[in-house]
């Protein structure tokens, strides 16, 4: 069975909890883009998230992962700061940064969500968890 994009499964991609993947396709297309200059293979720990899922594990209660506009990918060292700029320069406009504890538990969060739309929050914006 083909994935439906390019370098991503709907398995990686979909709730963690009901299973659902409703994944945004203009943010899949610049997730693929991003993945295309990084040139290396991005595992996604979270993509969309059910409201039941995200408030289950904290997540933010507005978060873009609710709208399949948001990912998590681990990554760490080097490799975060690459993938930082590189988000930076195809206009992601949320950054997240987690690189503290064991290498297999840090990510980066990367989502598109524009200063109006759900968030409340000014973008550009980066921030540390």
């Amino acid at each position: 069975m083909s994935s439906k994009w390019k370098y991503f499964s709907e398995n990686e991609l979909k709730c963690k909890g009901t299973g659902r993947c409703l994944m945004d396709e203009s943010f899949m297309d610049q997730l693929i883009e991003l993945r295309e200059a990084f040139n290396k293979p991005m595992i996604i720990t979270s993509g969309y998230r059910s409201k039941e899922y995200n408030d289950k594990i904290g997540g933010a209660k507005n978060s873009a992962h609710l709208y399949g506009r948001a990912v998590d990918i681990q990554v760490s060292g080097k490799d975060a700061l690459e993938l930082i700029k590189l988000s930076l320069k195809l206009n992601f406009t949320g950054i997240g940064v987690s690189q503290k504890g064991p290498i297999n538990s840090r990510f980066i969060h990367i989502d598109n969500i524009e200063e109006n739309d759900i968030s409340g929050i000014v973008r550009p914006t980066i921030w540390s968890y």
